[in-house]
Order: C-alpha cells, then sequence, then structure tokens
C-alpha cells in the first residue's frame, strides 16, 4: 500500500517525538510547519496557514492550532489525501479527509451527522471551541481518536455503507471536542470524565436524534459490558487511586459505567438540573482542566442536593447492586407485597431511587409506576392495587444499574411454609 505517516500520542507518547511537558493538564497552543514531498497533504490542528510548491518537489505546510489542548491532542498526518469541505458551523470548516483511492465512500460516509452532533452538543452544552472539525482517515487508531480539530479513524471506517457502527464512532469522537478536550480531565486519575461523558453524550444525541428506543437499547447494551467487566475484576472503580500504569488508564468501564453514573445522576437531577449542571461546569472549565470533584459540586450547585454519597458509591468505590427478591399478589388486600434485598459480595451497599412497574392484563406498559428507595440490605414494600397483576419489573425504564433475580411468588407457597 501507499506510505503514510501519523502520530499517535495517546495517553502519554507525544514525548517520544514532541520536547513537551507530557501531561493531560498541561496544555498549550502548537503549530506544526512539515515540508514533504508534493504528492502528500499533510493535516494537523487548527487552521491551515500556508502552503507553499517549491522547485524541488516538496511542498511545506503550515498548521496552527490558537486554543490551548493537552499533548495528547496533538496530530499529525501525512498521506495522500482526497479532500472535502462538507459544510461550515458557525463560520468553521468541517473537513473530510480520506485517503484517495476512497474518495467517493469516504465522502459519503463522512457527510453526516457530522453538523447536527454540532449543532446538538452547542445548543444543550455550550460552544465549540476550535476552529475547524475534520474527520480524518488514518492508521494509528483502530476506533477513533478525538484529537482535537482533526479526529482520526481507523482505515476500515470507510465502507461507503454509514454503518450504525461508524455513525456512533463519529458522534462519540466528536462529543470529545466537548468533554476531553475543550474541558480536560486534571489527572489520568479522572478519565471518566472524557470517556464516561463522551459515550453517554453519544447516547443522548442518539436519543435526540433516532428516537428513545435506540438510546435505551445502547443503555442496555452498556450494562452487559459493565457486568462483563466486573464479572472478571469486581472491585474496579471508576475514579483511579493515584494510578502508575498506563496500560490500565482506561478499560470498557470507564466508558459503559461512565456514561450509566451520568444516566443515574440524570434521573436523580431531573433533566432541566441535569442539563443546568452541564452547562455550568463546561462554562467554568473552558479551555481547562477539571477534576471530579469540580464536576459533582457543580452537579450540586445545579440540584440543591448533596451527592457525595452518590459519588463515593457510584465513582469510588467498586461493585455494581446484585439485587434478589420477589413479588407477590394478595387479593385479600389487594396489594403487591415486594421483597428487594442487596446481595452484592463486593463493595458497600448502594443508596439509590428503583422504579417498580406493574403490569395488568392486555396492557404493554405498566399501569403503576411506584419509586422504592433502595438503602440497606433488606426492603419489603407494600403498593395497593384493584386487580391481580400479571408482571411486577424493575426498572421498567431503564433507569438504574444493577442486575437481579426477581420473579414472582405465589401467596400459598408462603402460607404453605
Amino acid at each position: 500500500g501507499d506510505r503514510t505517516f501519523f502520530s499517535d500520542n495517546w495517553p502519554n507518547r507525544a514525548r517520544s517525538w514532541l520536547p513537551t511537558i507530557d501531561h493531560v493538564y498541561e496544555k498549550a497552543t502548537c503549530e506544526f510547519v512539515v515540508r514533504a514531498p508534493d504528492h502528500y497533504q499533510v493535516v494537523s490542528n487548527g487552521l491551515l496557514r500556508e502552503e507553499t510548491d517549491y522547485d524541488d518537489g516538496t511542498r511545506l505546510t503550515h498548521w496552527k492550532q490558537s486554543v490551548p489542548i493537552s499533548p495528547w491532542l496533538y496530530v499529525l498526518g501525512v498521506a495522500r489525501f482526497a479532500v472535502q469541505q462538507v459544510d461550515d458551523f458557525d463560520g468553521k470548516p468541517i473537513q473530510t479527509w480520506v485517503y484517495a483511492q476512497d474518495r467517493s465512500a469516504g465522502f459519503y460516509d463522512f457527510a453526516v451527522p457530522t453538523k447536527q452532533v454540532m449543532e446538538f452538543y452547542s445548543e444543550y452544552v455550550g460552544p465549540f471551541s476550535y476552529e475547524k472539525l475534520a474527520n480524518v482517515t488514518s492508521p494509528a487508531t483502530g476506533g477513533g481518536m478525538e484529537a482535537a480539530t482533526a479526529i482520526m479513524y481507523g482505515e476500515d471506517s470507510v465502507t461507503g455503507e454509514r454503518s450504525v457502527r461508524w455513525r456512533n464512532v463519529i458522534i462519540h469522537e466528536i462529543a470529545h471536542q466537548w468533554f476531553g478536550n475543550a474541558v480536560t480531565e486534571a489527572d489520568w486519575d479522572d478519565v471518566w470524565l472524557s470517556e464516561g461523558f463522551a459515550t453517554y453524550f453519544t447516547q443522548l444525541f442518539i436519543e435526540h436524534a433516532y428516537g428513545r428506543d435506540e438510546f435505551v437499547d445502547g443503555m442496555k447494551s452498556a450494562a452487559d459490558r459493565v457486568f462483563s467487566q466486573y464479572e472478571d475484576d469486581p472491585a474496579y472503580r471508576i475514579v483511579h487511586d493515584n494510578l502508575d500504569d498506563m496500560r490500565r488508564v482506561t478499560s470498557g468501564a470507564t466508558y459503559q459505567k461512565g456514561a450509566w453514573i451520568l444516566h443515574m445522576l440524570r434521573k436523580r437531577m431531573g433533566d432541566e438540573a441535569f442539563w443546568g449542571g452541564i452547562r455550568g461546569y463546561y462554562a467554568t472549565h473552558f479551555n481547562q482542566s477539571a477534576t471530579t470533584d469540580d464536576f459533582m459540586k457543580a452537579m450540586e450547585l445545579a440540584s440543591g442536593l448533596d451527592l457525595e454519597m452518590f459519588a463515593e458509591h457510584w465513582l469510588y468505590d467498586g461493585g455494581n447492586p446484585y439485587l434478589s427478591g420477589w413479588w407477590e399478589y394478595d387479593p385479600t388486600s389487594r396489594t403487591v407485597s415486594l421483597e428487594i434485598n442487596q446481595v452484592q459480595q463486593v463493595g458497600g451497599l448502594f443508596d439509590f431511587p428503583l422504579e417498580v412497574g406493574i403490569y395488568f392484563e392486555g396492557e404493554r406498559l405498566p399501569r403503576f409506576i411506584e419509586t422504592v428507595s433502595v438503602t440497606n440490605r433488606f426492603h419489603r414494600f407494600v403498593v395497593p392495587v384493584n386487580e391481580e397483576p400479571v408482571d411486577v419489573r424493575l426498572d421498567p425504564d431503564t433507569w438504574a444499574l444493577f442486575q437481579a433475580d426477581f420473579g414472582r411468588r405465589e401467596l400459598g407457597r408462603q402460607l404453605r411454609n
């Protein structure tokens, strides 16, 4: 194949080729001036300042990034590109850079949904920080890499089919321009502020653009991945404790459980307070760095809630809730009794609201949704009803992260026992 030249700084490899303070909190502007054979194009952060062809068959290319970014977000790519000016957003160019032989398929694949995603995050979170946004094919990543203003995507991203998988990668990497890039974790211990946020804000755009059902499917898939990881590493905590092995900087849980933590926080706070907190956090730390404590303080300020124990359980401790229990109907009192117990073996007891849906014959949706507080090891609840339900389900609207062994118990069995 054709020769290409690309950088890959994640998470702390900028020091391998740049004289820099290679830490996530160290933001700076950058410029790259590259002289290469003139059959190559050069892409980098920021805006193109100069292209000059010389008589010796070389071309000088000068890129300038005027907004400070962390070293792992610096990027340089050299290849035979096909380049398209797709659109603009608030006067800032949206571009596609793909290998020349992939021109037609690549221009088609990356034409959407970039602008729509940028519009959504700008409206709900805050302004786009940078001077351009380019989607770039690269051999340096297998999925996506959120380099500021010039996002890198694996070579197999170009299919000409606009697959859902790659659509979601595009959304995720654009979300990083807000979370991870513009507002950056102050230390690798807090990397969930980048990856958990980008994962959840991908789902939020999906909810906005493609509907609640696809959003719920995405959250359920994320939960399955969390539980799978915790089978092997049950004590894993989302905020690292003085991470010293950069090979462990992220895991599936950083992304998926991080997303779920934001989802549960949204439920606890309510949509209005949640989005207010997000906008406040983004505005306060715009083009700067932030810690998990900074984020939680912003959400407490927006909601008026004390979220210390929420953070302690979900971010600083390991494990996940595992619920065991049953429900039964008593025709004499016309009540549904529920027993819900926390039986997880790792981590402490969680404290969270849990919705319980009560279903009746011929009805697809629950007629009643009762919210109970799961706080202790053992719980009993009684709910009055007018007739015998056909089913009782925990968390019918998908707002809580837990596993459960829960089903109906016949009243007669209890009496016999």
